[in-house]
């Protein structure tokens, strides 16, 4: 993080501890709005994804500027206005309007502004973008969410929002599961690729440790099912997939009568994703959950998960 701290402080003195501060501000709002717990959970993780954007430059051989200075407003738009997407505005479109009149006071040459501006947008759409830094920002982000990296940000995000072990894992696993396994097929540069194969692999070992020492010790008893997507999907670089796996973590039994659980799926297109949301229900007496997440966006025609 250092180094992007001064990469950025070279060429545009105070423009790093502003972004910095914007970060800690917004949330800060939303969190005295909400009445939620203080938390840097944003702005930790922009100082992370920047860090690994600047390191995936350097490898891809790319000045590392501006896919640093991308990462550190990627989710800048998240909590616009004291809120949690409670409008149809794809976040990336707040933090681009929030990056514009930044840079701008700044004095960022404007053609660099666009580039900015064309990398932040570009991480919602769905083609393939021509644009460097958003490429490596998307697999900048996603890498945060993978290896030790992921699983600490995992339980950070799980104790934010108030949940216990089993809770967390109920509700959030099979999507770090799903992540994981579509990881290597989700990246947008060849580094990307490869670190996402050995971070995936680390992710994978380190929850089915925790699964496997949860029944061991008789405290729960996870199963993974696989549902299995045939269809037409397209890709980020416009050709088609045809199946893609979704992993869904679910109690082996129920926890009220020991019967086993029924599952069923449906999907929504939303603003940014198509979200798929999986119910379990106890086939006896009715006991139920469910997870819901984004079907992750495989960036090439290979096969996701198979």
């Amino acid at each position: 993080m250092n180094e992007v701290r001064k990469t950025l402080e070279a060429r545009i003195p105070g423009l790093h501890a502003r972004i910095e501060r914007m970060l800690a501000e917004t949330e800060a709002l939303y969190n005295d709005r909400t009445r939620q717990a203080p938390s840097e959970f944003v702005l930790q993780h922009a100082r992370r994804t920047a860090a690994i954007a600047y390191k995936v430059a350097l490898m891809e051989g790319v000045d590392p500027f501006l896919p640093a200075l991308v990462a550190l407003y990627h989710d800048a738009g998240k909590f616009n206005d004291g809120s949690y997407h409670e409008d149809s505005v794809p976040e990336e479109e707040h933090a681009a309007a929030i990056a514009e009149q930044m840079l701008c006071a700044f004095g960022l040459q404007r053609g660099d502004i666009e580039s900015v501006l064309e990398a932040l947008r570009g991480l919602y759409k769905d083609g393939f973008p021509d644009n460097a830094a958003c490429r490596i920002v998307q697999d900048a982000d996603r890498l945060d969410k993978l290896g030790a990296l992921g699983v600490g940000a995992f339980f950070t995000k799980a104790a934010l929002r108030r949940r216990g072990l089993l809770d967390a894992l109920a509700h959030a696993l099979s999507r770090e599961l799903t992540y994981s396994l579509a990881a290597p097929y989700s990246m947008l540069t060849e580094t990307g690729r490869r670190l996402a194969r050995e971070q995936a692999a680390k992710t994978i070992a380190f929850f089915d440790d925790l699964l496997r020492d949860l029944e061991d010790w008789g405290i729960a008893s996870f199963e993974r099912r696989v549902i299995v997507l045939e269809e037409d999907f397209r890709t980020r670089d416009g050709s088609s997939l045809q199946r893609l796996e979704v992993t869904i973590v679910v109690p082996r039994v129920c926890p009220k009568c020991e019967s086993p659980f029924a599952l069923k799926h449906s999907r929504e297109r939303g603003i940014k994703c198509e979200r798929l949301t999986a119910r379990f229900e106890c086939v006896s007496c009715g006991h139920s959950g469910e997870t819901s997440f984004c079907l992750p966006a495989v960036a090439r025609s290979e096969t996701a998960g198979g």
